[in-house]
């Protein structure tokens, strides 16, 4: 594929996993006239997405048409500018609405399976196929994700049902040192293609390898399941770890926040 085919559909399946959180957190899914928004039953601007799918809807009409969703709701919201297109005229929409940009994600992928990196020798890895293993991929989540200032209650909400990890085309794992989960990562498989998705190491058990090893798990069963390319968005700390397993960097994503109104 070539570069702006893999942004596509880097972009749908960041949609779709978008939706599947949602669904699966028992939120809910709107799209209209071109723009996809989630709601959730947390009001953390991070588990409360929205994007603009058809370019043509103008700027300043989408941005008000979500703010008006998400304010009379009492929720934060984060306005995603996607990978494949143009959308700085969303960015300033945004911007001019008193969101903030969160930050700056890298478009990363693979288009070939991926080398095993070193891990500690009491490293184990095991998929996840039932609520226990669904449930310390939770833990593992909740803990790791404070780092960014996403409280766990908001982690309660993508993974406290243990759906979204069990669903068919979810592939989940969960790196254990001893009998303790430690790090985890899962891919969602759609339009031909997989994205990684809440690679996560709790604080204590960083800088062994753990996520390393869970991203090339789940990269490569997505590759054994027929995926043509594997994408990601990158955390400011995830970066250097997927460049060195293999990922390069195709583009980026912005995030403009809003948080809940006092």
């Amino acid at each position: 594929m070539d570069r702006d085919e893999l942004l596509l559909r880097g972009d749908l399946n960041y949609a779709e996993v978008l939706r599947e959180e949602a669904r699966c957190g028992g939120g809910s899914v709107i799209e209209e006239d071109g723009i996809v928004v989630t709601l959730a039953g947390h009001p953390h601007p991070l588990v409360n997405s929205a994007l603009r799918m058809d370019h043509r809807i103008d700027a300043e009409t989408c941005v008000d048409r979500i703010v008006n969703f998400y304010v009379p709701r009492g929720q934060g919201c984060t306005v995603i500018l996607r990978a494949a297109v143009d959308d700085s005229d969303l960015g300033r929409a945004a911007a001019e609405a008193e969101m903030r940009e969160w930050g700056e994600l890298p478009a990363m992928v693979t288009e070939a399976p991926l080398e095993r990196p070193a891990t500690t020798d009491d490293c184990r890895l095991s998929w996840v196929d039932a609520a226990q293993t669904a449930e310390d991929f939770h833990r593992v989540a909740a803990e790791a994700w404070q780092t960014y200032d996403i409280p766990p209650d908001a982690t309660d909400y993508v993974f406290g049902s243990g759906r979204l990890l069990l669903l068919p085309h979810v592939q989940a794992v969960v790196a254990y040192t001893g009998d303790s989960p430690a790090a985890a990562a899962f891919v969602l498989m759609s339009h031909e293609i997989a994205g990684v998705y809440w690679v996560s190491t709790i604080p204590a058990a960083r800088g062994r390898g753990l996520a390393a090893a869970c991203t090339q798990a789940v990269t490569n069963r997505a590759f054994e399941l027929g995926a043509r390319a594997v994408c990601l968005q990158a955390s400011p700390m995830g970066r250097s770890v997927y460049e060195r397993l293999g990922f390069s960097t195709i583009g980026s994503y912005r995030l403009m926040i809003a948080f809940p109104q006092e």
